[in-house]
């Protein structure tokens, strides 16, 4: 064989096993739990961080991929725009000696950049929107067992600890977990489902009831969670859906839409009795509570810990208040946070940004602020510019929910969902290659977004 046949033949070999390992990687991403891994001492190996760790091994065999996984990197605004919060975490890492503080961060961005490379040198965009659709599909059916179970069916997959909690109850129901770490981490996941599940790729429209089948388990997933905040995000994304549509769309939607209310009404009240029914209520009441002061979820089953909850997520604005904390120099991820103010102990921190400023202090919250704020600035920018572009469309509504989403919660591992959905707009935005002859070795883009 001579030397140039072997070479064709080895990276024909390499982009062969890239592209099953990119499809393996969204599936990872999206199904595998994060509390399965590896435990190492000081840092577990969870099953994304093991697909890394291949996909870099298949890389780094081909020269000519790992030039273009670098240009990826360097050649992209997106990564422009981390740098200000990798400077914050670089020095607090190194003032906390602290290397978690840098680390775990880091490797998410990582991520995030890994599935640019990976996504449009192998499958792209279309493909990869498939196989989210076929998790999303596994999940929801996945999700009523486990309703019916009362227990994750992903807990059997657990090697590592410290990652998941015990079964949640709230109003003596069970909340479904799926593959996440908690109820509202999953019901963040599918409120990005329930936005993808609107993509039709064959004919480039949005259409809300585009897969009905999965549309109605989403819904009924997202109840189970028993989390107000993802049916809250959900009552945001069908509208959301609903304004990206054409207007051929919008007509069939206001009609299936009108006609499942009154069918769920119906249901509802049919099912007032029952467990189920009262859960259903339940759900609805508690988030007109949340928004209008009223105490109608009392009436189907509510306890003081939903207003607990409520008054907890108020009492967490103090945090800035709190004196101890630098507001230059965060505490790091190593250390735990507890304090008490006003006779109320604060130690969960159930909002991203509260919990980033504990983290990072200012530098750090408004870094990441920043980062979502440029990522969403130019996402609306290239809608703005093809009004066609039903991907960038939802893209956008997924990662603007999910930034909302962060104000009732901490990432709690959800961050890359996020990092996934803009991998996908950022391979959507450069849809042509550009060769770059200062870079001979590589074929890849200069020119990011």
């Amino acid at each position: 064989m001579s030397n140039i046949s072997k070479s064709k033949y080895i990276n024909d070999k390499v982009q062969a096993a890239l592209r099953g390992l990119a499809i393996a990687f969204i599936i990872t991403t999206v199904v595998v739990p994060q509390y399965f891994g590896i435990p190492l001492p000081g840092f577990d190996m969870s099953a994304i961080r093991i697909m890394i760790v291949v996909l870099m091994v298949v890389i780094c065999s081909d020269r000519d991929k790992l030039y273009g996984f670098i240009d990826t990197i360097k050649y992209n605004k997106i990564f422009i725009s981390l740098l200000p919060y990798i400077f914050v975490l670089c020095y607090t890492a190194a003032l906390r000696a602290d290397v978690k503080a840098f680390l775990n961060p880091f490797v998410e961005f990582y991520t995030l950049f890994l599935t640019v490379y990976i996504v449009k040198e192998t499958i792209g965009v279309e493909k990869s929107i498939s196989v989210m659709l076929g998790c999303f599909y596994f999940l929801v059916f996945m999700g009523v067992a486990e309703y019916i179970r009362g227990d994750s069916i992903f807990k059997v997959l657990q090697t590592l600890d410290g990652v998941v909690g015990g079964a949640f109850v709230r109003g003596g129901q069970y909340r479904i977990m799926g593959p996440a770490s908690h109820s509202i981490a999953y019901g963040i996941l599918l409120n990005i489902g329930v936005a993808i599940a609107a993509l039709d790729m064959k004919k480039n429209k949005i259409y809300l009831f585009q897969r009905p089948i999965l549309f109605l388990l989403l819904f009924i997933n997202i109840i189970f969670t028993g989390s107000r905040s993802a049916l809250a995000v959900f009552l945001l994304t069908v509208p959301g859906v609903f304004l990206l549509s054409a207007k051929e769309e919008k007509k069939k939607t206001l009609l299936i839409g009108i006609t499942g209310i009154i069918l769920m009404i119906i249901f509802v009240l049919a099912t007032s009795g029952t467990p189920v029914g009262k859960y259903f209520m339940l759900q609805f009441t508690s988030i007109i509570d949340e928004i209008f002061g009223t105490s109608l979820s009392l009436n189907y089953g509510a306890t003081k810990i939903i207003k607990d909850s409520s008054d907890y997520r108020d009492a967490l604005w103090d945090v800035f208040d709190v004196d101890w904390l630098n507001p230059l120099v965060g505490i790091g991820r190593k250390r735990r946070f507890a304090t008490k103010i006003n006779g109320r102990v604060l130690e969960s921190l159930d909002n991203f940004y509260i919990a980033e400023y504990v983290r990072y202090a200012y530098p750090g919250m408004i870094a990441i602020i920043l980062f979502f704020g440029y990522t969403i600035y130019l996402m609306f920018r290239k809608m703005i510019k093809n009004k066609d572009d039903i991907y960038t469309k939802i893209f956008l509504l997924c990662t603007v929910l999910y930034v909302v989403s962060l104000y009732f919660v901490d990432s709690i591992g959800t961050l890359k969902y996020c990092y996934l959905i803009i991998a996908l707009f950022v391979c959507q935005a450069n849809d042509v290659a550009v060769f770059d002859p200062r870079h001979k070795r590589s074929k890849y883009l200069r020119q990011a977004i």
